[in-house]
């Protein structure tokens, strides 16, 4: 008899019945399960929880229905749950490991003005004509015009509003890229490897090349073919660097010789730190056999999912015989909000608070790593506004002292070994500085086990 006691709903109460019967192997595959009738006699429930009980058994793979026949049991690959049981348990404890996270890309509850952000989604929310259709497969039109206003000013970009293509995440746009260059096979990510990207183009069948393939040796990727160059000139290495004009000439003049379309990715652009980010590659070209690639998400917040991009009119064409076949993925009221806040100069205003921001977080960890950190560790000033490069004097190699800092609840990304140093990434953008001292008491206690 299932727990009667419990206080979830019937209809749960008889799923957990089943599921823990057929787990548990009292109940074998292909046996059969009382019918519907049957089965809320036997348990004095509804036909109505019977039947929504064995949708949800049958949704996760338990039972199945056999026409005109009634319910009977999968069979269960009873190791494979257990797998991904172990799994699930080892990363919720590595989780609950991390007190001080350096590697998040959260963001800063400090520098981002919620109350702000609300009135402009309750006024598109009072939109109601506008929200009883579904949103433009390519946008909505107002935002695509405030995005081509700003990425022309801001970086250079060559667009209109019509070449501009907007959705959830740049692994959607990328996801739409592939199914319009399917003709282009060769992928070659140059710079700093993006591995949720590389693992788009790898689901669309095309081959990646993806060993962080420096510009000084673009020539070695000749005999690759790439048909496709990757690269985030902005933000060139993990570290943050940014590629300077001789750079993304030498990647433009590359793509030109061998026919390869660049699909340029300028994330980070707004942060940079001690320069001014060079002009896109997409504007240099003229808007010529270029994808730009651009993100609100660590603008803004990491939840707020609008990506968009800039396409070629040569690929623009292409995606318009095929835009039809795509759902927009990005919310309709957050494009809406997100529209008047760029016209309305918050955008901007925001970019410059938080770079602000960062910068100030850095100064105040990077001051008290002078006045406690040992000889044999510095902290040095990265490209890249919100971070930090750790350098280490000793024989481990940075994933060793990774793990070390894990042990202490630290995470920190490795990065390699450098002249007998290695080398980690610290990202302050999303840490609570409340935190610091518990955090730098940490570090030093680990650096004393190195």
């Amino acid at each position: 008899m299932f727990n009667s006691d419990s206080f979830n709903p019937k209809y749960i109460k008889l799923y957990e019945y089943y599921k823990n019967l057929i787990l548990s192997g009292v109940m074998v595959p292909n046996e059969k399960l009382p019918s519907i009738r049957k089965c809320s006699e036997n348990f004095s429930l509804s036909r109505t929880t019977v039947e929504t009980a064995y949708d949800l058994l049958s949704a996760e793979g338990y039972i199945i229905s056999k026409a005109q026949s009634g319910f009977y049991v999968c069979d269960v690959d009873l190791r494979g749950l257990k797998k991904v049981e172990i799994v699930d348990n080892k990363l919720k404890n590595e989780k609950e490991k991390i007190k001080f996270d350096f590697v998040s890309s959260s963001a800063d509850k400090l520098v981002f003005n919620f109350s702000v952000w609300r009135k402009y989604v309750k006024s598109a929310l009072r939109q109601d004509e506008r929200l009883l259709y579904y949103g433009e497969p390519q946008g909505e039109s107002d935002l695509r015009e405030a995005i081509c206003n700003y990425v022309n000013k801001e970086r250079g970009v060559v667009s209109t509003p019509s070449q501009i293509v907007i959705a959830a995440g740049t692994q959607n746009l990328i996801g739409i890229l592939c199914a319009i260059t399917k003709e282009r096979k060769n992928v070659a990510f140059v710079g700093s490897d993006f591995r949720q990207g590389r693992a788009v183009f790898e689901d669309y069948g095309k081959t990646v090349s993806f060993n962080e393939t420096p510009v000084e040796q673009l020539e070695s990727l000749k005999d690759f073919s790439p048909s496709i160059i990757y690269t985030s000139p902005s933000h060139i290495n993990k570290d943050g660097g940014v590629l300077q004009l001789s750079g993304r000439m030498s990647i433009l003049s590359f793509a030109l010789e061998n026919q390869s379309l660049i699909i340029e990715d300028d994330y980070d652009s707004e942060f940079r730190y001690y320069s001014k980010s060079a002009l896109s590659l997409q504007g240099l070209s003229g808007g010529q056999n270029t994808v730009y690639i651009g993100t609100f998400s660590k603008l803004l917040l990491p939840s707020i999912r609008i990506s968009f991009m800039v396409l070629p009119f040569d690929l623009l064409e292409e995606y318009e015989k095929r835009k039809s076949l795509y759902n927009q993925t990005a919310s309709k009221v957050e494009q809406i909000a997100l529209c008047q806040y760029i016209r309305d100069g918050h955008l901007s205003s925001q970019i410059r608070k938080q770079r602000k921001h960062y910068i100030s977080k850095r100064r105040e960890i990077l001051k008290r790593a002078d006045k406690v950190l040992p000889e044999s560790c510095s902290f040095e000033e990265c490209e890249a506004c919100y971070q930090i490069k750790i350098k280490i004097s000793t024989s481990k190699t940075a994933e060793e002292i990774s793990s070390l800092f894990l042990e202490n609840s630290v995470k920190l990304e490795p990065l390699g070994e450098e002249n007998g140093q290695a080398v980690l990434l610290m990202s302050v953008a999303g840490f609570n500085m409340e935190m610091l001292e518990e955090a730098f008491s940490a570090i030093i206690e680990t650096i004393k086990m190195i």
